[in-house]
């Protein structure tokens, strides 16, 4: 995370990304009071209205109403009337790469920042040394971006995308561990094609050494996972190939095909969220990504648009254009859109975590679609203080940071997202984000986006 003392170091970094004006920002101070606002705390508790927050360096030093709050002297004071605070946002599914690019890291970084995501989890990476350097220079103080918890190359299998690691036996798969765990890695990720055995070495291997494994799966079942100790899984119900009639074990068999029949009621369902919950899993939710493979859902906005590199703009048409051709005869139909938000849902209600990670690709962005994840999080039955709580707390914790991220609360990071509106009345609110505190110091976000245009995605 950046360090005090490093902000004129951020401020070159970011001229470096292009150049306008970082005079706009609004400018540090040792202590800042934001007067006024209403607070969403990361818990889940009810908001609270005409609160203060107070910033000492890179900590929150004080929450309380307005009416107990005595301005000390040289104290610098924002006005936070009519505003919100939430936490900084956790992105747990939040790439350094998408389809037709190994690395976008560099301007992921500052979008990320500009969209109120102050910590992400990569889940998977195309090129992990790269991103291991640039969670590096962040944490010198080098550049703007959020504190990155980088993960190691994809391990797949038979049949896999041959840009992924497909280990042999047993012994690859915990040398493979072992040796991107001696390189700073602590996240492994486990994709369809993983063969059972390699996965159960894969998961055995991390633990052993202070890693943590979470799977796209598809070849190993969400209870085969849990049995084995996995620690997350992404994607939710498109994944389950649980619900597969007959799968044979090791092979991938999509349930999507099945999820128009499919009966949310039905014990095998029930048993599967049971199952999950019992072994500790957490479920990341993905739903920007997902709601790009229905043609009945909005497929990005002008703010994210105006963001892609010209070929990802051309891909994202094309795209649009197959949605259309193909929706007569889809599988992916409304109802099955309203069952998996509902399978997030009766997730939560049962005990189980829910993370939250917009996946990049298609019209999913990173800022813009971390909050693109809060909106349809709200629009999937949650509450906004719910919602918040899956974005910033929980995944947090799942990072083993909750102690000290993801939270409004005295002694934790001033990781902080101030928003020029009220997404508890109004969710798309969320996106009136004004200033984001890093570790205290106050960023606005239009330089930062502005130098972004046109450059995010495939070249």
């Amino acid at each position: 995370m950046i360090r005090t003392g490093r902000l004129l170091a951020m401020l070159v970094a970011c001229l470096a990304l292009a150049a306008p004006a970082w005079p706009d920002a609004p400018p540090s101070a040792t202590r800042t009071a934001i007067v006024g606002a209403a607070v969403i705390d990361g818990t889940g508790a009810p908001p609270r209205s005409d609160m203060v927050v107070v910033i000492e360096g890179e900590r929150i030093s004080a929450v309380s109403p307005r009416k107990d709050f005595v301005p000390s002297a040289g104290m610098k004071i924002i006005d936070g009337a009519g505003k919100t605070i939430v936490p900084g946002f956790v992105g747990m599914h939040d790439h350094t790469h998408v389809p037709g690019n190994t690395f976008t890291g560099n301007v992921a970084a500052s979008l990320w920042i500009a969209g109120g995501v102050t910590t992400v989890m990569t889940a998977g990476s195309a090129e992990p040394e790269r991103e291991l350097a640039l969670a590096r220079e962040i944490a010198r103080g080098e550049r703007i971006g959020p504190e990155i918890f980088a993960s190691a190359p994809y391990i797949s299998g038979p049949g896999g995308s041959p840009a992924m690691v497909s280990p042999a036996n047993e012994a690859e798969a915990r040398a493979f561990v072992r040796g991107w765990r001696k390189r700073g890695v602590r996240w492994f990720k486990l994709y369809r094609h993983t063969r059972p055995a390699i996965g159960a070495a894969v998961i055995d291997e991390a633990h052993r050494r202070g890693g943590r494994v979470t799977g796209h799966l598809c070849s190993i079942t969400f209870a085969e996972a849990a049995a084995m100790g996995i620690d997350g899984i992404e994607h939710g119900l498109t994944s389950a190939s649980d619900l597969v009639p007959d799968k044979q074990v090791g092979t991938c068999r999509s349930a999507v095909p099945l999820l128009d029949t499919l009966d949310l009621d039905s014990p095998d369902v029930a048993r599967l969220i049971e199952t999950l919950v019992a072994q500790g899993v957490t479920l990341t939710s993905t739903l920007p990504i997902l709601e790009g493979r229905f043609a009945h859902r909005p497929q990005g906005d002008a703010r994210s648009l105006a963001l892609l590199t010209p070929a990802a703009r051309e891909r994202l048409a094309i795209r649009r254009r197959q949605l259309e051709a193909d929706a007569a005869g889809t599988v992916w139909t409304p109802a099955v859109w309203q069952k998996v938000l509902a399978f997030e849902r009766r997730f939560v209600a049962a005990g189980g975590t829910l993370l939250m990670g917009p996946d990049f690709g298609r019209h999913a962005v990173p800022g813009f679609g971390n909050q693109r994840g809060f909106e349809l999080l709200v629009e999937a039955g949650f509450t906004v203080p719910e919602a918040v709580r899956i974005a910033t707390l929980n995944g947090a914790s799942a990072l083993g940071i909750g102690h000290r991220v993801g939270r409004i609360a005295p002694g934790f990071e001033a990781d902080l997202i101030l928003i020029a509106g009220d997404p508890v009345r109004r969710p798309r609110d969320i996106r009136k984000v004004e200033t984001v505190f890093v570790n205290g110091h106050a960023i606005a976000p239009a330089p930062l986006i502005e130098a972004a245009r046109g450059r995010f995605g495939p070249q």
